[in-house]
């Protein structure tokens, strides 16, 4: 099962979801993977201003931090949902 998370921007006053796909072959075997699109649109929603430097690899601030443990040969990013502070 798939959980989803609401990651904010407190300086921005934004918020935006995001769900996780468990990654269940291979060498992140019981990780979960965030896709380079999705964490476009994550930053996209939580700032949007170009350069700005207000939040982490999502554009969060404040609120749900994602563990990035790693990316994937397509710049996915790999989450490790266990050491988050959800």
């Amino acid at each position: 099962m798939n959980t989803t998370y609401t990651l904010t921007n407190s300086f921005h006053n934004t918020s935006a979801t995001v769900r996780p796909v468990a990654i269940t072959e291979g060498r992140f075997a019981g990780m979960h993977k965030i896709s380079r699109k999705t964490a476009l649109r994550l930053r996209n929603e939580l700032c949007g201003i170009e350069g700005c430097t207000c939040g982490g690899n999502f554009g969060e601030r404040g609120g749900i931090v994602l563990d990035v443990a790693n990316e994937d040969y397509d710049r996915n990013y790999i989450v490790d949902l266990s050491r988050n502070n959800a």
